[in-house]
């Protein structure tokens, strides 16, 4: 059964391995960028863990009048289990507890499995940002609202 909790400084390497395992076609985040991302939002940094393994992360913060989603990932041999859809939820409701109007997020405009995720959950497409990613990759602008 799957639980989520609040990401603590000893899951970090684990975090790591999906993020590493996760985003191919990117540098993954550094260690110094997930500690400032916990220092910054330790409530919005959450796992998704099963019998004691970490299976996913999630991790958003509010900016703001609106809720931020940095990043979720779950490792590739768990995905189409639901474990992202749980994340996201539990950062959409996170977002409403704070009394946010609406989340964003930034989606490499290639990554159609990803944009088919966040659709699926609500969010739209806003706009194209030009050369978002450091490899020049360009993203899309993604946004939900939350209703009252």
């Amino acid at each position: 059964m799957i639980k989520l909790r609040e990401f603590s400084l000893s899951d970090l390497e684990k975090v790591i391995k999906i993020e590493k395992a996760s985003f191919l076609n990117r540098k993954a985040f550094s260690e110094d960028y997930f500690r400032k991302l916990y220092q910054k939002s330790p409530e919005g940094f959450i796992v998704a863990e099963d019998k004691g393994k970490i299976l996913g992360y999630a991790i958003g913060e509010v900016q703001k009048d609106c809720g931020k989603i940095i990043s979720i990932a779950v490792y590739p041999i768990y995905r189409k289990k639901g474990i992202g859809k749980e994340l996201a939820n539990f950062l959409i409701e996170y977002f409403k507890k704070k009394n946010l109007k609406k989340i964003s997020l930034q989606v490499r405009k290639n990554n159609l499995a990803a944009i088919s995720f966040y659709k699926n959950l609500g969010f739209q497409i806003l706009k194209t940002i030009k050369n978002y990613y450091q490899n020049g990759d360009d993203a899309y602008l993604m946004k939900r609202n939350l209703g009252a």
